[in-house]
């Protein structure tokens, strides 16, 4: 703290002034005190703002939803007060005595590990607070967390909204704090969600561990170009914890950690996050005279922000990591493992989850299998053995997995063949066996949990999977979600509905209910299995959801593709597209979505106009119609064929036919600039002007009904079989 200067005020509101703390982009920061209460932080905002009407406005409703995150979380530093119709507005937070994070590693240099761990655990439960309240930080950064002695502080969420209100005017202008922001913060300015503090806070926990910028220091713009262009140095992180770091920078917002997995991928549970958050919990763990603490005291001098920022998700259950054993038992061509296994072990050793102290240790082991090489099991779930048929596997098939076939309902089974995880260490694959798989890209079983009922196709968050379970009709009787150590987390009843998975968008999981004559719902889950949102359809939607620009869209039985808001749940628009549409895709402006009835194909702007209704005999529809999007193009396939479908007018751009003259086809997977679909049992990948790159057979391809695609990774290509799956050498 600094002392007062001559034009500083002296009281502000109630509160009497009794130093000066700091400055920002916002403003300036006071220490100040009321009569008999505690002492607060209190920040006034800077004249040239404070004559703003637009700012004043955005100000005014940002403290208030501020205020209303008090108490919800016990590492956010709580408003307590505001006056927001002042001459310059004002906002008091609780004082919190401790150095910024910022502070810390510019005078003493990098937390040490355990120190890094026990501040991403409560940073991911601030954050989960956070968009629990429907807010966004959008500012998260070492100098907006304070190092209190009974844990880590968030400040500044809720301000800079509405500082953005002003920043806004100026073309390009970037809000947030460079070296912090997401990619898609800069590239979409305020049209953020909550995977954007994510990837803040996997910034944050490199910038801790490494005491080092990760996207190094220099002009704006070059470090904003290194956002963009994943540019970023994490050589500093200690390799223990930079796949914690890693899963938070993906490219992907949909592929990054939920901050409420944030804890237990950092090793801890509530109960040992708040034993290992006591006086002296960031020092280093050598003992140290009184005189010699590495970290700085609060009055280390005052640093300026550049910007202070929160603005308009959900709280998640954190569970234990239960132990598990991987069976090796699978069919596979051995082949190196890329990343290796990510082992998790506690406390630096082998022990029991919850054991105490709550650190991870990754081993990679060079075979890229789970060391272990035990017996797979769960406590309180059935574990399946691995059931693969050990015949001769074709040129080219680097390893297969029978699971008794791949889930999904009769008449259109779609979807993903596989699910692979965010840090890539794991593939799941839901079978008409009844129960979900885990496979390691080497092809090894990792476990199997038993669900009762066939398993439609997965999808893959960093906590774990999603997936739902075959009803006897025309829709789903569960929504599972399962760790990522195959312990099922919870289940939700699903009445029917067009969904054979789940859709998942930032923190939510989003399913369809409802039978083909009933009035069916739309409804959003947090990956904790609380319902944060349930939407009449009238009615039942005939497929899955689609997710784009913060909206969901969903085709249904009454003939109308409806547009909700993915935040609120809130009806924007409804229009009437053919006979029972199907799901939409989104190419740029435009819904391309496939029906029934006298024309097949219709195109819908994203502001709910209908742009055209049409034919395309290489297109087909119906309500499985699927496409995929290839840039300025939607990709399908139909009766062996692959096509390009320009969605300004509905015609066939290129189409590629099957050699083989046969019908049978996958739906297509893009990567890149490449199309890959499986057309009479063997898989092509062509350009994005249709021409053949490569042709690979598997044999056994999925029977007739199975549509299932293709997913591509790491040199691996993923094809669903009569069986399961097999992965195919590119």
């Amino acid at each position: 703290m600094e002392a007062l200067r001559a034009n500083d005020p002296r009281r502000i509101g109630p509160y009497e002034v009794l130093g000066r703390l700091g400055a920002g982009g916002m403003g300036e920061v006071y220490l100040a005190e009321g009569q008999g209460g505690p002492r607060l932080a209190v920040k006034v905002v800077r004249a040239e703002h404070a004559e703003d009407r637009t700012f004043r406005a955005r100000f005014r409703q940002e403290v208030r939803a501020a205020q209303s995150i008090g108490g919800a979380g016990p590492y956010t530093a709580r408003v307590v007060d505001a006056d927001t119709e002042a001459e310059r507005p004002w906002m008091a937070t609780e004082f919190v005595e401790g150095p910024n994070l910022r502070d810390a590693v510019l005078d003493h240099g990098a937390l040490p590990d355990r120190a890094v761990r026990l501040l991403a655990a409560a940073l991911g439960e601030a954050l989960a607070a956070i968009h629990a309240k429907g807010m966004v930080h959008r500012d998260l950064k070492p100098s907006n967390i304070l190092l209190a002695p009974d844990g880590p502080r968030v400040i500044d969420f809720g301000i800079v909204r509405a500082l953005e209100a002003t920043a806004l005017t100026n073309t390009g202008a970037v809000v947030g704090s460079v070296g912090y922001v997401s990619p898609e913060q800069i590239r979409n300015g305020a049209e953020v969600g909550p995977p954007s503090d994510v990837f803040s806070l996997g910034a944050v926990l490199a910038y801790a561990a490494a005491g080092r910028e990760p996207f190094g220091e220099g002009q704006d713009s070059v470090i904003l170009l290194r956002i963009l262009t994943r540019d970023f140095d994490l050589s500093g992180v200690p390799d223990g914890l930079r796949p914690l770091v890693e899963s938070c920078l993906a490219e992907d917002p949909a592929a990054r950690l939920a901050p409420a997995g944030v804890p237990e991928a950092a090793g801890h549970t509530t109960d040992t996050l708040r034993e290992g958050l006591r006086p002296g919990w960031y020092l280093a763990p050598e003992p140290v005279a009184e005189t010699e603490r590495w970290l700085p005291e609060r009055d280390s001098g005052e640093r300026e922000s550049r910007v202070e920022y929160v603005a308009p998700m959900t709280v998640t259950e954190v569970t234990d990591v239960p132990d598990v054993t991987a069976d090796t038992s699978a069919q596979t061509a051995e082949r190196p493992s890329r990343r290796g296994v990510l082992r998790v072990l506690v406390g630096g050793a082998v022990v029991a989850a919850g054991a105490g102290t709550g650190g991870w240790l990754w081993l990679r082991d060079r075979s890229g299998e789970d060391p272990s090489g035990g017996a797979g099991g769960v406590p309180g779930t059935s574990v399946s053995s691995d059931r693969s048929s050990g015949a001769t596997l074709p040129p080219g098939v680097s390893w297969t997995y029978d699971v008794g076939g791949l889930g999904g309902r009769a008449g259109g089974r779609h979807g993903a063949c596989v699910a692979l995880s965010p840090a890539g260490d794991r593939v799941y694959v839901g079978g008409a066996d009844g129960s979900l798989h885990a496979v390691s890209p080497a092809g090894k079983k990792l476990w199997a949990v038993d669900l009762g009922a066939p398993v439609m196709p997965p999808v893959a968050t960093a906590d774990g999977a999603y997936c739902l379970l075959e009803d006897d009709g025309e829709g789903a009787s569960k929504l599972c979600a399962v760790s990522r150590y195959g312990r099922i987390r919870w289940t939700k009843k699903i009445d029917g509905g067009g969904s054979q998975f789940p859709v998942t968008a930032g923190d939510f999981v989003l399913v369809t209910t409802g039978a083909t004559s009933d009035k069916g719902t739309l409804r959003a889950y947090a990956s904790g299995g609380g319902l944060v949102w349930e939407k009449s359809t009238d009615a039942a939607p005939t497929s899955e959801p689609a997710v784009g620009n913060g909206m969901v869209y969903v085709g249904t039985f009454g003939d109308v593709v409806q547009a909700f808001g993915l935040m609120d749940g809130r009806l924007r628009w409804s229009v009437p597209a053919g006979v029972d549409p199907g799901r939409p895709t989104l190419i740029g402006g435009t819904l391309l979505v496939g029906s029934g009835g006298e024309t097949l194909l219709h195109a819908i702007s994203t502001s709910g106009r209908l742009l055209w209704s049409a034919d395309n005999d290489d297109a087909g529809g119906g309500r499985y119609f699927t496409s995929v999007r290839l840039g300025d193009l939607a990709v399908t396939t139909d009766q062996g064929r692959l096509a390009a479908i320009d969605p300004v007018t509905g015609r066939t751009k290129w189409a590629f036919e099957s050699p083989q003259g046969g019908t049978d086809h996958s739906d297509p997977t893009v990567v890149g600039n490449s199309v890959y679909a499986c057309l009479d049992g063997v898989l092509y990948s062509v350009d994005a002007t249709g021409k053949q790159r490569r042709r690979l057979s598997f044999g056994d391809p999925e029977p007739d009904g199975g549509v299932h695609s293709p997913v591509i990774k790491d040199g691996l290509a993923y094809v669903a079989t009569a069986e399961g799956i097999a992965a195919l050498k590119l």
